[in-house]
């Protein structure tokens, strides 16, 4: 088994997340000076503030926040930048919220589309997606509903994408986050949503240097259009539309 999944799947990996993460969070706070971003960095403490105690996370009772601090404030800072440039906000691949939480404490009154499949990921497709199993990464609905509740205009659409996208087929976006994990998710969820971003709008794809089918996904898609993909820190990339 490889490091990194031994990090993303197994219970001594999981911890050592959790305590990577925390020195992270120290890292940041020591570096990030500038005002604006010390608000995203008290936000993204504050949903940390929530995870799991790590007794609970080293025998197998909870798992960690699966995205690193500055993975989050990465986030923070495009719904941040964006809130005021038109459309609509969609993340697909929401699993317990910690991401989405994020986006909600930056967006304001901006309607925010939160897809969950809460089933854990489909069936992965061939051996570029041979690292994860059907029904990794499971959720439960009414946990991530209730986190939510009291931030306005975001809705949560219950199932796997793109079949439970017709409530957002006439819709045009700014921002959109994607965390599928696996490539044939990942494709289609880039084909949904390319031709309805705004110019200027951002799709920030999560895990596109660690996941052998998302960066696949990615670069394939991306290979006939006049926009590149950016790597950010770690393991998100995006996308920005042009004109």
């Amino acid at each position: 088994m490889a490091i990194d999944d031994a990090i993303a799947t197994t219970r001594w990996g999981l911890f050592v997340k959790r305590l990577l993460s925390r020195v992270e969070l120290a890292v940041l706070a020591y570096y990030k000076r500038n005002p604006a971003e010390r608000i995203g960095l008290r936000v993204v403490k504050e949903v940390y503030s929530g995870e799991a105690p790590s007794w609970a996370i080293l025998f197998g009772r909870a798992q960690p926040i699966l995205f690193s601090p500055g993975e989050l404030l990465n986030l923070w800072q495009q719904v941040r930048i964006l809130k005021d440039h038109g459309g609509a906000f969609a993340e697909v691949g929401a699993f317990k919220g910690d991401s989405a939480e994020v986006a909600c404490r930056a967006k304001g009154n901006r309607q925010f589309y939160v897809f969950e499949a809460f089933a854990g990921l489909p069936s992965p497709s061939g051996m570029v997606d041979a690292r994860f199993r059907k029904g990794l990464f499971a959720s439960a609905e009414d946990q991530l509903r209730r986190r939510l509740s009291q931030y306005p205009n975001t809705t949560i659409v219950a199932g796997y994408f793109p079949e439970t996208a017709a409530c957002v087929f006439d819709e045009q976006f700014s921002y959109v986050h994607l965390d599928l994990d696996l490539y044939e998710p990942t494709l289609a969820a880039l084909g949904f949503f390319y031709p309805r971003m705004l110019p200027g709008g951002r799709l920030i794809i999560h895990d596109y240097s660690q996941c052998e089918g998302v960066w696949q996904a990615v670069s394939e898609f991306v290979s006939d259009k006049p926009e590149g993909i950016e790597p950010m820190a770690l393991t998100q990339g995006v996308i920005t539309k042009l004109p």
